[in-house]
């Protein structure tokens, strides 16, 4: 008779946990994108804004960084990659940056994860009075818009992607957010 009782309250207790557990990982994202947005993309819907997967891979490309050095993608796997692409004409990329700024702050205090903003102005004296002297956000300049426009499909700034260590991009979110808020984080760890 006790099994009859006990069984069933275990499988409860257990599914319980299990739905717990789904809910903990969900949060960030449905936090950052949405609840409704959230259900769409990860029924497989297409929405206007953002998206969430696992199976495409981020676009390889090269450019200069604000010391002219050359920044390739591919060279930071095993690291996520936070990319932000602005320009200076955006008021919301403007509004964000230093949110951006700040998670770049916390990321050099993490061995797996980089923040990179992406400047599709003409030039580093346009772009560069928004940074603080030593900032520790890694600044390409994409003038061409050859990297956010033709390889990522940038239509509309501020756009940022998250792509996980493999080089997969798991997250695009389209507009400002507080990028420094430790949801993100969470989102990312969640990844």
């Amino acid at each position: 008779m006790t099994a009859v009782v006990a069984l069933p309250l275990l499988y409860l207790v257990g599914a319980a946990f299990a739905d717990g557990e789904l809910r903990r990982r969900q949060t960030p994202f449905r936090v950052v994108l949405g609840d409704e947005t959230y259900d769409r993309l990860k029924a497989g819907e297409k929405t206007d804004a953002h998206y969430l997967g696992q199976d495409r891979l981020a676009p390889d490309f090269v450019l200069n960084d604000q010391h002219g050095k050359p920044w390739r993608l591919r060279e930071h796997r095993g690291k996520f990659i936070v990319l932000n692409f602005w320009t200076v004409t955006c008021q919301p990329c403007i509004a964000e940056m230093p949110s951006l700024v700040q998670l770049a702050e916390i990321a050099a205090r993490r061995q797996d994860l980089e923040v990179i903003a992406v400047s599709t102005d003409s030039s580093w004296s346009t772009v560069r009075p928004l940074f603080p002297q030593r900032t520790p956000l890694t600044v390409l300049l994409d003038p061409t818009g050859g990297v956010g426009q033709k390889l990522y499909g940038t239509k509309l700034y501020p756009e940022t992607w998250i792509i996980d260590r493999e080089g997969i991009i798991r997250l695009r979110y389209d507009g400002s957010r507080n990028w420094a808020d430790p949801v993100v984080l969470n989102l990312i760890d969640a990844l």
